[in-house]
């Protein structure tokens, strides 16, 4: 992985990934916002709905918002991926320091840590979110 910017064609490629995959996200952001208005404009002409289509409508705007909300944080880590590449810091694991495989950075281009090191975020991280869960 380039440690620098130096405008060499792999960072380009890198950057021209990142800027690709961040494209795809605003774009399924926008499908998913049209969507909703679609079924929302579909809900005001529809004669009044009873107790089981409201909880339905609920339910699904609830998902909606939920994936837009998953994409829009997808969009957030390509922009904080693209800002790491222009000050040279791209594919470097920001808990040990050494590279991010070129195949992890491939399957998760917005990848921060090695692959080594994201286990071990997680391993920390999952019985925190299940006791979360099991206090709600």
């Amino acid at each position: 992985m380039p440690k620098t910017t130096d405008g060499s064609e792999r960072t380009e490629a890198l950057r021209q990934m990142l800027l690709e995959e961040r494209e795809q996200v605003l774009k399924a952001v926008e499908d998913l916002l049209a969507r909703r208005r679609m079924a929302q404009a579909e809900q005001r002409n529809d004669s009044v709905p009873d107790n089981a289509d409201m909880a339905l409508q609920d339910a699904t705007e609830e998902q909606q918002i939920s994936l837009m909300e998953l994409k829009n944080g997808m969009r957030e880590q390509i922009d904080e991926a693209l800002l790491r590449l222009a000050d040279g810091t791209y594919g470097i694991c920001e808990d040990c320091g050494r590279e991010i495989s070129e195949r992890r950075l491939t399957a998760v281009p917005f990848a921060r840590r090695c692959i080594q090191c994201q286990e071990k975020t997680e391993a920390v991280e999952q019985p925190d979110q299940a006791k979360s869960r099991s206090q709600i």
